[in-house]
């Protein structure tokens, strides 16, 4: 049994999951590093210290590959503790020259990628009895920029899959969450190589892996802490009401 936190990452090749994977090795956990091809697994495999590195080629569209990956982690490290969904793609084009075919890959990739790994890993967690899912968000999808329909639609699924989830979990006898994890704008080849350094999201994941999130199953995280979406008006009378109601 493994004797760090076994921490599984999907798009480990660039960018915030690359961050995120040598952050948790260079803090002794054991990583399972998804990607398309292997080309960074040499690299991240020496970062390792006392924790592993354990890198599984897959395509988060295929959940055959994917459920193949979790089995792989499992007997070599005996769970799963942590899951960041991090894969997606985000091209930019106008919905009117977007063919269906590139409409159909964005969700593929970026809203059933996440189905697809919640699924398979969830089982081990729950075996296991802890686990933590942080899917990764954004706010895309309250206010889309021009040439981001597909990337905008996909974020704001993954945002309402992330709390049915969270639902349906409240009928499992197991300390596990799932938790939607907006790291904002990075410097990464997906935002141009402009915003923040990917670095600094990382060390807000690790943060966030170990932070005890009390009996919530479902929170919405910006940076490194928990972002409540601001209320309604007829939320705010009803909380009024109740109030006054309260010292009558």
């Amino acid at each position: 049994m493994a004797k760090g936190n076994v921490v599984m990452i999907t798009g480990v090749g660039r960018g915030l999951g690359r961050a995120l994977a040598e952050a948790f090795l260079h803090g002794g956990d054991n990583v399972v590093g998804i990607a398309r091809d292997d080309e960074c697994f040499e690299e991240l495999s020496r970062m390792k210290k006392d924790g592993d590195f354990l890198g599984c080629v897959a395509d988060v569209t295929e959940y055959e590959r994917i459920e193949s990956a979790v089995s792989d982690a499992k007997e070599r490290y005996g769970r799963v503790d942590v899951l960041f969904n991090n894969a997606a793609i985000y091209p930019r084009v106008n919905f009117l020259a977007e063919s269906a075919e590139d409409w159909a890959r964005v969700i593929e990739v970026n809203l059933n990628g996440v189905a697809n790994c919640c699924k398979a890993v969830l089982p081990v967690m729950i075996e296991a009895g802890w686990g933590r899912i942080f899917n990764i968000g954004s706010f895309a999808d309250l206010s889309p920029i021009q040439d981001s329909a597909a990337y905008s639609a996909s974020k704001g699924a993954v945002r309402a899959l992330t709390k049915a989830i969270a639902m349906d979990l409240q009928k499992v006898n197991a300390d596990v969450e799932v938790h939607e994890w907006i790291p904002g704008h990075l410097n990464t080849r997906m935002s141009g190589f402009s915003g923040s350094d990917p670095v600094i999201a990382a060390s807000w994941g690790v943060r966030l892996a170990s932070m005890p999130m009390g009996r919530k199953k479902n929170c919405i995280f910006v940076n490194d802490k928990e972002w409540l979406p601001p209320k309604r008006l007829k939320q705010r009378l009803k909380e009024r009401i109740f109030f006054w109601r309260t010292f009558d």
